[in-house]
């Protein structure tokens, strides 16, 4: 399985409401990544799904791409396609692309261990800044049922028995090659079942366990190596997944994935050039549309800081252009960090690694982002921002400094599993923003039935129109503010935690809240009408 949630688009009609939406313009979510790349030599893009259209233009061998409808005509067969982060192209023809939003396969087994089509999907399929799909295969003979044996006996009736753990380690005491290869899918079933239930730390240490068990089985040893390396990839543990690959390296050279991974890594440590270098390499053994999108990305980003500067502090790497004065930079620096010290003790939480920021002129933000223009920064694990024409950092910079950090706190404490509206709510309420503008807006439009739901606000905003995310915006704000009023910053924490081991948003809610959605809309409707109907 892949390491995504489908995202989650809706539309709904703001009708005759006006909003106070000045400064809401703030995104956290990244493109949707591209799922085709082009196999041809050479592909033409049609204005439209037949070949006397025109050619609006001509596609390369590689180039990574988003497939959205198909449509067959007579014999042929038409696909619509448009680059991450970009409007529609056009349409060409599907034979010209190869659909690659499927997990890679670089990871062969031994001819007696043919792979299981199962997977695990990391933390409950959360979404993470820049996440790359990997495989996770048994390393057991499918037909024998040795992998479907073991698990069973290790996780059954809902629980993981330990006792059962202990004697496949106590049975491969002996050396015995099959023994030893039980154990390592005893302690590998244990994992599985503790990222089911969101525990990445015990996951870590049943992989790890399988470790000693795996020394002897190159194959055993690489693939828990992988696993252990994308859990603290997930984790935004970067470093510590750079020594993990480093071990998996010396295990099997030449690999896709670990060149994948390792691009990863680099790219949230900030280290482009890395980054680039390993894409490039994994590109080399294993193309993937997926990887082509990241490398592009990053290539883009590493053009644009070419001709940048750069500075640091203790928790930031800052790039920024010319026309960000040295002073601005130290400014921003100086800002940061006394945002992170108030984050860090508002949020209970440290950040395992440096973050980057990158400072652009109002052009070069839009061209390396795409983004909507209703967005004023961006969040993709970088907090991008144009700082065009300042020289010192005003209030409103200082806000949006707060905002995008904000993300980049809460993205790592649920790893990537936090709802856009809380996000987006909690990174408004951090800024110092409050709902008295909107209030009356809102509790008309909820009073109509035309509010839309937070749950309905979960997935990710960058399609919408500005008017829409205007209105999320406000909705997310007045939720979280509810919630400051009502119960305090540390429900809002427990809310958090709680993110990272309930199956849903909503059972995290009731946990935290002792409410679910329907509730929790009233709530806020409530407040809003209590604190500012005067």
């Amino acid at each position: 399985m892949k390491l995504a949630n489908a995202l989650t688009k809706f539309a709904f009609s703001t009708g005759a409401i006006l909003f106070a939406a000045a400064g809401v313009c703030r995104a956290q979510s990244a493109p949707p990544a591209a799922n085709t790349i082009v196999k041809a030599d050479t592909l033409a893009v049609h204005s439209e799904a037949r070949r006397d259209s025109d050619v609006v233009q001509t596609l390369k061998k590689g180039d990574a791409l988003i497939t959205g409808l198909e449509l067959k005509i007579g014999a042929e067969k038409w696909c619509s396609v448009r680059f991450p982060g970009q409007g529609r192209l056009g349409y060409v023809e599907c034979d010209g692309l190869e659909r690659t939003d499927k997990r890679p396969g670089d990871l062969a087994l031994p001819a007696d261990a043919p792979p299981s089509s199962a997977g695990v999907s990391v933390l409950g399929g959360a979404v993470v800044a820049g996440a790359i799909p990997l495989p996770r295969m048994h390393s057991s003979d499918e037909s024998s049922g040795v992998w479907t044996k073991v698990q069973a006996a290790v996780v059954h009736d809902g629980i993981l028995d330990g006792t059962k753990i202990a004697e496949y380690e106590t049975a491969a005491a002996g050396g015995g090659a099959a023994a030893m290869n039980r154990a390592v899918l005893a302690h590998e079933a244990a994992a599985v079942f503790e990222l089911q239930h969101r525990d990445s730390e015990r996951a870590i240490e049943q992989f790890q366990a399988a470790l000693p068990f795996a020394a002897k089985n190159p194959f055993y040893l690489f693939t828990t190596l992988i696993e252990i390396a994308y859990v603290h990839l997930v984790r935004s543990e970067y470093s510590a997944a750079l020594d993990v690959l480093e071990q998996a390296r010396q295990v099997k050279s030449g690999t896709a994935a670990v060149a994948q991974l390792s691009g990863w890594a680099y790219s949230g440590m900030n280290r482009l050039d890395d980054a680039i270098r390993e894409w490039e390499a994994a590109q080399r053994i294993s193309p993937d549309a997926h990887i082509a999108g990241l490398l592009e990305a990053a290539r883009r980003d590493k053009s644009i800081e070419a001709d940048a500067r750069a500075s640091e502090s203790s928790h930031f790497v800052l790039h920024y252009q010319g026309s960000a004065t040295p002073q601005l930079a130290n400014d921003v620096l100086r800002t940061l960090e006394e945002h992170y010290r108030e984050l860090q003790s508002d949020l209970h939480f440290t950040p395992p690694e440096s973050i980057g920021v990158i400072l652009y002129t109002q052009q070069s933000f839009r061209d390396v982002t795409h983004a909507a223009d209703w967005m004023g920064a961006l969040n993709d694990g970088r907090i991008r921002a144009p700082v065009q024409g300042l020289d010192s950092v005003t209030d409103s910079l200082s806000r949006m400094l707060k905002h995008e950090l904000t993300h980049s706190f809460v993205r790592q404490m649920t790893v990537g599993r936090c709802p856009t509206w809380l996000q987006e709510g909690l990174a408004q309420w951090m800024e110092g923003r409050r709902s008295a503008a909107n209030a009356a807006s809102l509790v008309a439009a909820y009073d109509r039935g035309v509010m839309p739901s937070l749950k309905q606000l979960e997935g990710s905003w960058t399609g919408f129109s500005g008017p829409a995310a205007a209105v999320a915006y406000a909705w997310a704000l007045a939720a979280v503010e509810s919630v400051m009023a009502r119960s305090g910053q540390s429900t809002v924490n427990r809310l958090l935690g709680d993110l990272g081991s309930a199956s849903s948003t909503e059972e995290a809610l009731r946990e935290a809240l002792q409410m679910g959605y329907t509730d929790f809309d009233r709530q806020t409707a409530e407040y809003l009408r209590e604190t500012y109907s005067h």
